[in-house]
């Protein structure tokens, strides 16, 4: 069953690879930590959920940036690297509390008798010399590495080689792995604009309360989203929008943006929290074609 579910895209990654980009103060409205992390928990799946390849966290006041680094990279860490990665930290007194990823980097074999040749596995380096080194990647014994050792405690994917006589891999680029392997975070000093005007990007999304309505823009859109390899898809803050963000720089979003689009229409509420629209307008764009 397995098998055939990552055959028809099951945990594959995209062809389109997709970038969120959330305020820094995106948790500030909140007055106690564990409201915080129960944000960024749902933040933090939803972009599992849709396979979103990167995060950027840009800049905004109230700065939560440190909350916000470390409760998403705890959450998307592997269990069994957490030890080697994190410290105590205040921010992830609640860390007990965020559901599992159960995305295929965050697998639940922990035993070499359920390991394959071929297998990929997120690892820390723990030793070496020479050109052979060894990672722990959450099972019984270390793999060991052919090639220059990376600092130690330095996080790794693995590709599994061998078993037998000894446990052996590579070190392989995450670039080189066909299922999806969890997000990336990446902080932001520049401004908003400048960020959305990159020339990373070939298609950008601005999400908006005032922006087109997206039952007028879907056909469009969907055409654009099928030719481009890099999209940007940018969130606002719970007291202020994209667009809002984008005039106080001087700019205007219809001149930064590809588009500028309202994923929630007749909304029932007088918000939308950051978290929520991320997963309404994510779970829209699923259904555009790979």
């Amino acid at each position: 069953m397995e098998e055939l579910e990552k055959t028809q895209g099951y945990m594959m990654k995209r062809r389109n690879s997709i970038t969120i980009a959330v305020p820094a103060s995106m948790v500030a409205e909140f007055n106690n930590l564990r409201d915080k992390t129960t944000a960024l928990a749902q933040l933090g799946r939803a972009a599992a959920i849709y396979r979103v390849d990167q995060i950027i966290i840009y800049r905004d006041q109230p700065d939560e940036s440190i909350t916000m680094k470390y409760i998403l990279g705890y959450m998307e860490t592997p269990q069994y690297l957490r030890k080697h990665l994190f410290d105590v930290r205040p921010e992830l007194q609640y860390a007990g509390t965020l559901p599992p990823l159960r995305t295929p980097h965050h697998p639940l074999e922990e035993s070499l008798s359920m390991i394959e040749v071929g297998d990929f596995r997120d690892g820390v380096v723990i030793g070496g010399s020479g050109y052979n080194y060894d990672v722990d990647i959450g099972l019984e014994v270390p793999i060991e590495v052919r090639g220059k050792p990376p600092t130690k405690g330095a996080r790794i994917t693995v590709e599994v080689m061998e078993k037998e006589p000894k446990l052996s891999g590579r070190s392989v680029k995450k670039k080189a792995i066909p299922e999806y392997w969890g997000y990336d975070l990446r902080g932001n000093k520049r401004r908003l604009s400048d960020l959305v005007h990159s020339p990373e990007w070939d298609l950008t999304i601005g999400t908006s309360r005032i922006g087109e309505p997206y039952d007028d823009v879907k056909t469009r859109l969907e055409a654009d989203w099928i030719e481009a390899e890099n999209t940007l898809i940018v969130f606002g803050s719970y007291k202020e929008g994209v667009g809002e963000m984008i005039e106080r720089e001087g700019r205007k979003p219809e001149e930064i943006f590809d588009y500028m689009i309202n994923t929630i229409t007749d909304q029932g509420t007088a918000t939308v929290r950051t978290e929520e629209a991320v997963m309404s307008t994510l779970a829209i764009l699923n259904t555009f074609k790979e």
